[in-house]
Parts: structure tokens; sequence; C-alpha cells
């Protein structure tokens, strides 16, 4: 079996735009240092924010990285950040890598997938209290680092609103 190395870890600055709507995808990232988020921009240019990427996450536009079609997301820098790249070709051989990282880069996706869901579920269905408290489950090492805008773009409420949240949540 092929063992599979990936090249030394790409330097990224906080702010890079690493994908933009519309690209094709060129590359999966997985991230070993820093934090990367994926958001989409509305008709009226409100970014949404989908997905954060901290540590041991890997992030792409999946469907973009897998059919070649226009992706519907940016990908961005929210820390300076190291990643290792992923690329399509990288799977082409897939029978040939070793079987260990074939099962941590699906684990990966697959927790992407069911964090996804999680989301909109989320977004349709619970208070905004509890999307508080699932992004705190969900990305237990962010709540600290990210500025509370990110967090609050991310649930879905004003920045004012989340501290209300956060107060009423540490009278509990």
């Amino acid at each position: 079996m092929k063992n599979f190395k990936f090249d030394t870890p790409k330097i990224i600055t906080k702010g890079t735009i690493l994908l933009r709507q519309g690209e094709i995808v060129k590359y999966g990232y997985l991230v070993q240092k820093g934090c990367l988020k994926s958001y989409a921009i509305d008709p009226a240019g409100k970014k949404h924010i989908l997905q954060f990427a901290p540590e041991s996450w890997m992030i792409s536009d999946l469907d973009s990285f897998t059919n070649q079609v226009p992706s519907l997301v940016y990908i961005e820098a929210i820390e300076n950040s190291e990643v290792l790249l992923i690329s399509k070709s990288d799977f082409k051989g897939i029978d040939t890598l070793e079987k260990d990282f074939v099962v941590d880069i699906a684990i990966k996706f697959r927790n992407n997938l069911i964090a996804s869901n999680k989301r909109i579920i989320g977004l349709l269905s619970s208070t905004a209290e509890q999307r508080y408290i699932d992004f705190t489950v969900t990305y237990p090492t962010l709540v600290q680092r990210l500025p509370l805008k990110l967090i609050a773009a991310y649930i879905g409420v004003t920045p004012e609103y989340l501290s209300d949240i956060r107060r009423k949540i540490l009278k509990k």
C-alpha cells in the first residue's frame, strides 16, 4: 500500500480567502492550527456563516470538490492558520492509500455532515439560546477564541442579544 504523505502545512494569514463563490474547489483543507470558516453571501450582501473549522476539522465545498461544479460558498481564514491541502487527485488512487488515512478522512467528512445537519435542524426549530448551547457543544474550543460578532452571526442573532443569552445561561 502506498503511504500517503501530505506536503508541508500551508501557512494561511488571517483574512485570506481560500475559496470564492463560483470557483471550482481545488482542495479540501485539513486544519492543523487556527480556524477557517465557510459562508455564503445572500443577494442583499449579508454573510451567513455555515461552518467553522478549528484544529482537526476539514472544510471544503463537498459538492464542488466532488462534482467539479461552481462553489456556493466562500472559505476564509479567521485566524492565522496552518492547513494541509487535500486535492481531488489525492483520492483517485484511494485503493492504494493506507486504510487509516482513508478512515480518518471519511470520519472527518462524516462529522462535518453531521454538524451541518444538526445546524440546519437547529436553525429551523431551536431557540437562539439552544443554538448557542449547540454551538458550544460542537465547537468547545472556539467559545473563547472567536469574537462575539462571529458567534452571533453563526447562531443568527445580534452580538447584543448573544450577550443577553450568555448572561442568562450563567445565571442558571
